[in-house]
C-alpha cells in the first residue's frame, strides 16, 4: 500500500468526514492519476495548476487520501508534482514560527517517507514557504533548507537509533 514505515498507516480513515467523495474529482483524479498506479504522476511532464490545485486541497484536506499516501504526491521531480508541492505548502502559515516549530506543524500533517532525494525535495518546498512566509528573515532559502535537514539529522541521531545489544 505505500506505507510499509510509517505508524499513520494504522488509522483508518474511510469512515472520516475527511474522506468524502467528490465523483467529479474522483472522475477526473482516476483518468489523470490512474488511482492505482503513479504512472502518470511519477512520468508525467504537463504541468497544469488546476488538476495541481485540485489535488494538493485533496492531499491536505485528506480526502481520498492517508498521510502516508501525501509524501508520494509531493516527491516526484517532474513539473505537475512540482506544482502539487508549492499548493500544497499554501496551505501552510509559519509566519512569526520559529523553523522548528514550523517543521513540527508540517510534519504533523503527513508521513515524511521516501529515498533520501524524495524527502529532501519536500523539505526544499518547505523552506521555500518558510522563507516566504518569514520575509524578514535574513537567512536565504538555502540557508533555510540546510537547517532543516540538520534538525532532521539531529531528530534521527536522538530518536530513530536502533538498539544494539
Amino acid at each position: 500500500t505505500g506505507c510499509r514505515s510509517s505508524l499513520y498507516c494504522c488509522i483508518n480513515l474511510e469512515k472520516s468526514p475527511r474522506f468524502a467523495a467528490d465523483p467529479d474529482l474522483d472522475q477526473e483524479l482516476s483518468e489523470r492519476l490512474g488511482l492505482g498506479s503513479n504512472d502518470t504522476l511519477s512520468n508525467g511532464n504537463r504541468a497544469d495548476l488546476d488538476s495541481a490545485k485540485r489535488l494538493a486541497k485533496r492531499l491536505f484536506n485528506l480526502h481520498g487520501f492517508r498521510k502516508c499516501d501525501v509524501a508520494r504526491h509531493l516527491s516526484k521531480n517532474n513539473d505537475f508534482s512540482r506544482l502539487v508541492a508549492e499548493e500544497y505548502l499554501r496551505y501552510f502559515n509559519f509566519t512569526e514560527m520559529s523553523l522548528d516549530q514550523a517543521l513540527r506543524a508540517f510534519l504533523l500533517e503527513f508521513a515524511l517517507t521516501g529515498e533520501t532525494q524524495e524527502r529532501e525535495r519536500i523539505l526544499a518546498h518547505f523552506s521555500r514557504q518558510y522563507v516566504q512566509c518569514n520575509s524578514s528573515l535574513t537567512l536565504s532559502e538555502d540557508s533555510v533548507h540546510t537547517l532543516t535537514c540538520a534538525l532532521m539529522l539531529l531528530n534521527t541521531d536522538l530518536h530513530g537509533h536502533v538498539s544494539q545489544l
